[in-house]
């Protein structure tokens, strides 16, 4: 989810608020004590609906069931329709020449999308080699710090994690990647589904038995959970 789309979705919420509460006000002039008690109940009922943290939205939920699963692409395709991705070729190419504040890591894997002289079969293989990388940096995670991968994005996306905000959105949107991406392939009791960038089986089976269907929808959804993870770290660090 973009921050203009969350933006969105919070100023409605308050609008929507704020108009229901004039209205609720002008109508209780109208009714006796008891009854705008209740209407007022009613509306505190509502507003308690919300959540006050991610960790308690059915989205953190979903995410958290991905590692419990054989994964196929229709139960992974969510988090890019949710979050709506919209770089186009003309936003990689701006992303591969800007010097100085921008990330030297996102330079070059803008410049690897944009390579003409490179197959996808090869640029699905290099991108998954720097996911890892790429989400180290998007959390601003250390290396040096105790535990493996998985276990620091989980401290950073979970435990470290609290609130409702753009940030705290957008770290379970790593994770949620981070389950996809670097799922343990090895205990999938189903077929491995090949329209999904699983860097386990991609880097240790190879990619030969891939069809070019296969790789085109593996390619390009990598693509969309890369685009995520430099928008998630511009809205965490900007």
């Amino acid at each position: 989810m973009k921050t203009d789309n969350i933006k969105e979705i919070s100023d409605s919420l308050v609008k929507t608020v704020t108009e229901f509460s004039t209205v609720m006000a002008k109508y209780t002039e109208k009714m006796n004590v008891l009854a705008s008690t209740k209407s007022l109940v009613a509306l505190r009922d509502i507003l308690q609906t919300i959540p006050d943290d991610v960790k308690d939205t059915v989205f953190f939920r979903k995410v958290q069931a991905l590692q419990k699963i054989d994964l196929k692409y229709d139960d992974v395709a969510w988090i890019a329709n949710d979050y709506r991705p919209c770089y186009t070729m003309d936003s990689w190419k701006q992303l591969s020449e800007v010097e100085g504040t921008e990330s030297g890591l996102q330079r070059y894997i803008a410049k690897i999308i944009l390579s003409s002289s490179v197959e996808k079969r090869e640029k699905l293989t290099v991108l998954l080699a720097h996911i890892e990388p790429l989400v180290y940096e998007t959390l601003e995670l250390s290396k040096g710090e105790k535990g493996n991968f998985k276990q620091k994005v989980c401290k950073k996306s979970i435990n470290d994690n609290k609130g409702m905000s753009p940030e705290s959105l957008g770290k379970i949107y790593v994770l949620a990647i981070v389950y996809v991406v670097f799922a343990n392939t090895d205990n999938f009791a189903e077929e491995i589904d090949k329209r999904l960038p699983f860097r386990n089986n991609i880097l240790h089976n190879g990619i030969v038995m891939y069809s070019n269907d296969d790789i085109d929808v593996a390619y390009n959804l990598l693509i969309d959970f890369i685009e995520i993870l430099i928008r998630v770290r511009e809205i965490i660090y900007q």
